[in-house]
């Protein structure tokens, strides 16, 4: 059976990374959908809260673009320059009257009338899941918004909407290098919601593929082995790692089309388990108990 396919995350379309222009967003979009991507990783707070206005632009280019695309949406962080704070702190703020604004502000920059997630970035502390339960019903009624999720919540963050709202995924820091979500109950307490995970930085940037960091010397000689195996590049096997957990769907941040047709292919199907085993135990020093 095959793995769903992967996200597209858009964190360095603009102005943190690739710094594409509108066309060549359009264009790279219409490659990816090719490939069988149609989901994209948005947050208000990408490229300085500007990378939402360049995919909308980009949308804008091409008729029919826009309705190829399932949208996530991520709000809910205030960096220390966003506009409206005054204190100049970056912080969290899950309140109803921030989301709502928030909200506004995304759909503008994206030229669209909905987005079909929407996700709250970080956990805040001084969140009210009641009044949040109440404010994402009204959105959803009024067609804003489809599905409700979170991303960097623990297991006892994801328990405060028990009985409040229905999670369909929650997006967390997953990869070899970045373990401690199975170990303490993050991606089992999503799955038994019946949410999906999201993986982000599936590649735990780039000290996987350097045998000079500790991680990477205890990868490189199984990486190496099983590449061969398994006919993938040690990265695509990094990949295949993370998308061989259940329910799990990778988050690809690259903006060149081969590495995301390489994603593809690497996600399409699981590993075995004695190879997914062989490779945790490489990146952790040890076997499981």
């Amino acid at each position: 059976m095959s793995n769903p396919t992967p996200i597209l995350g858009t964190m360095r379309f603009g102005e943190w990374g690739a710094r594409l222009s509108p066309q060549a967003v359009a264009d790279l979009l219409e490659a990816a959908y090719d490939l069988g991507i149609d989901t994209l990783d948005l947050a208000d707070i990408y490229g300085g809260h500007t990378t939402n206005a360049l995919v909308g632009a980009a949308f804008g280019l091409r008729p029919g673009l826009r309705a190829r695309f399932r949208l996530i949406a991520k709000i809910g962080i205030v960096m220390a320059n966003s506009p409206g704070n005054p204190r100049g702190v970056q912080h969290y703020d899950l309140s109803a009257e921030h989301l709502q604004h928030a909200l506004n502000e995304t759909l503008i920059a994206l030229d669209t009338d909905h987005v079909d997630t929407l996700m709250l970035h970080r956990f805040d502390p001084l969140l009210q899941p009641a009044a949040i339960a109440d404010w994402v019903r009204d959105v959803q009624r009024e067609g804003r918004i489809g599905d409700f999720g979170i991303s960097n919540f623990d297991p006892h963050a994801l328990a405060l909407f028990d009985g409040q709202l229905p999670l369909a995924a929650n997006q967390i820091e997953l990869s070899l290098a970045n373990c401690n979500v199975l170990d303490d109950g993050t991606h089992a307490a999503t799955r038994a919601r019946s949410a999906e995970v999201q993986a982000w930085s599936p590649l735990g940037g780039g000290d996987l593929l350097d045998p000079r960091s500790q991680i990477g010397g205890r990868l490189h000689e199984p990486l190496r082995t099983m590449s061969g195996e398994f006919g993938l590049d040690p990265a695509s096997l990094l990949l295949r790692w993370v998308a061989s957990l259940p329910r799990t769907r990778v988050v690809l941040g690259s903006t060149k089309i081969e590495r995301l047709r390489d994603g593809v292919r690497a996600c399409e199907n699981p590993l075995p388990h004695d190879a997914w085993y062989a490779l945790w135990e490489a990146a952790r020093g040890r076997p499981v108990p």
